[in-house]
């Protein structure tokens, strides 16, 4: 099973929890084997995971050492929204100009066999 970056971040807290099938794992741990992007991602969210659950953590320090992973985390979000968003916007205008193309081609071809009648 060959899966995406985006198929593992979407699936790491399930992958965490153990809430993935066996073949699913295995999907997932050959990833986090080959990619460093989704390794760190799911490092970063094992250390969330990890503090949060941890009750002899004092909070401010748990803040302290939390703050750059959760920016990290919130950026690749921020980043992978935008990144869908800008997708999303270039289908819809592709839609949009392919119709109005069409709608040209038929009004033209409309008009020319009407002239030629």
């Amino acid at each position: 099973m060959n899966i995406t970056c985006n198929f593992v971040t979407d699936f790491v807290e399930l992958y965490y929890e153990n809430l993935v099938s066996p073949e699913t794992a295995l999907a997932i741990r050959s990833h986090l084997k080959t990619c460093t992007h989704c390794r760190n991602y799911y490092h970063d969210y094992q250390t969330i995971k990890n503090k949060k659950s941890s009750p002899a953590v004092n909070i401010s320090d748990l803040e302290e050492d939390m703050t750059g992973t959760e920016e990290r985390l919130c950026a690749n979000l921020s980043k992978r929204l935008r990144r869908r968003r800008f997708w999303g916007l270039v289908g819809t205008s592709a839609v949009i100009g392919a119709g109005s193309v069409m709608l040209t081609i038929g009004l033209f071809l409309t008009y020319k066999r009407s002239n030629s009648a």
